[in-house]
């Protein structure tokens, strides 16, 4: 199948200049993407369907028909054509109607059209972008260049923004606290000054140096580990573990999708510096640490990030959260966050 092409819907920015809709979110595994398959999705807000057709293309659609409003994937898809299960009307990949079985001699007019949306393939995932000025995928170098050391977890729904889960994922000081014999431990709780820097569109977190009980897959007792966090798409980050030893080194990609502001399907993956290293392991590895995440996030309140400093409290650790707060701001992202008044939703 090819990627990057489809067109916007139109909407692009929002009345209050929010860019979120030119950002790119995963949809689907591609392997898991067969010909002739079609899926559901909802995104900001809206409800979709990524059908892959016989000839190699992987197309999105809002998932209403134009005629009545119903749920086009409540029909049928057979690999070239789409059929609305309302009236039968049938529309092929780019989104035209091409038969209307109540008038069969008729021929669609160019409004009986469904709303299509940009797909790009990345990554091993299905991309989507519903704007019409789409921005870059995340930067993940690993990734792209090591598709046959990366294992991809399945995805999971959390209730809570997108910003407050990338956030966590940058966040070290919780460590010994979630995640209590596996990346800290009591007493190492001391979070040391790193390197906060934000260049070319892109955050970065260096010299993140934190103990751990065991720092390698050769080690037999703890000691320090070095991570690098990026930033380079709003719902999006790299963690990188720079081994001292030459081994264990991966980099995991989280990419979160928002069903609508409190409520996402995380994607993620990871690629792993070793050749032959235990992908299985890693897999079991990361999804462990991950389902300890899930409770404390879905408990913050807000549920969206609060990017005004003044509505929560800080301390020095923190210098990563506020630096992705910041960028936020400066990219034009407020989908996902609160600067001021809180409505019920978030409490």
């Amino acid at each position: 199948m090819t990627g990057d092409r489809g067109r916007g819907d139109g909407a692009g920015e929002s009345p209050s200049g929010d860019r979120i809709r030119d950002e790119w979110f995963p949809v689907a595994r591609a392997a898991e993407v067969a010909s002739g398959s079609w899926r559901r999705f909802e995104l900001l807000d809206e409800r979709y369907v990524l059908a892959a057709f016989d000839d190699g293309r992987a197309e999105a659609f809002v998932d209403t028909c134009p005629h009545r409003g119903a749920r086009l994937s409540l029909g049928t898809f057979d690999g070239e054509l789409i059929q609305c299960g309302y009236h039968g009307w049938q529309f092929d990949a780019d989104g035209g109607c091409v038969r209307q079985p109540a008038h069969p001699d008729r021929r669609p007019g160019a409004r009986a059209c469904l709303r299509r949306v940009s797909t790009r393939l990345g990554y091993g995932f299905w991309w989507v972008c519903v704007g019409d000025r789409p921005r870059e995928l995340p930067r993940a170098p690993m990734h792209a260049a090591h598709p046959d050391r990366t294992v991809w977890l399945d995805p999971v729904t959390v209730r809570s923004s997108g910003p407050r889960i990338i956030e966590n994922f940058l966040d070290l000081a919780h460590f010994p606290f979630v995640h209590a014999g596996y990346l800290g431990q009591v007493p190492h709780t001391e979070v040391g000054r790193y390197r906060v820097k934000a260049d070319d569109g892109e955050l970065r977190l260096t010299d993140c140096v934190f103990w751990q009980p065991r720092p390698g897959p050769a080690a037999s007792g703890g000691g320090p580990v070095r991570y690098e966090y990026s930033v380079s798409h709003p719902y999006a980050a790299v963690l990188t573990k720079i081994p001292d030893d030459g081994a264990g080194g991966f980099s995991i990609l989280i990419a979160v999708s928002p069903i609508d502001e409190t409520t996402c399907v995380v994607w993620r993956s990871t690629a792993v510096a070793d050749d032959g290293a235990d992908l299985d392991a890693q897999q079991a590895f990361n999804d462990l640490i991950f389902a300890q995440d899930i409770e404390v996030v879905e408990s913050q309140r807000p549920r969206r990030l609060p990017t005004a400093p003044a509505l929560e409290s800080h301390q020095p650790a923190d210098a990563g959260s506020l630096a992705y707060r910041k960028w936020l701001r400066d990219r034009g992202i407020e989908y996902g966050t609160v600067t001021a008044d809180l409505d019920e939703e978030d409490r």
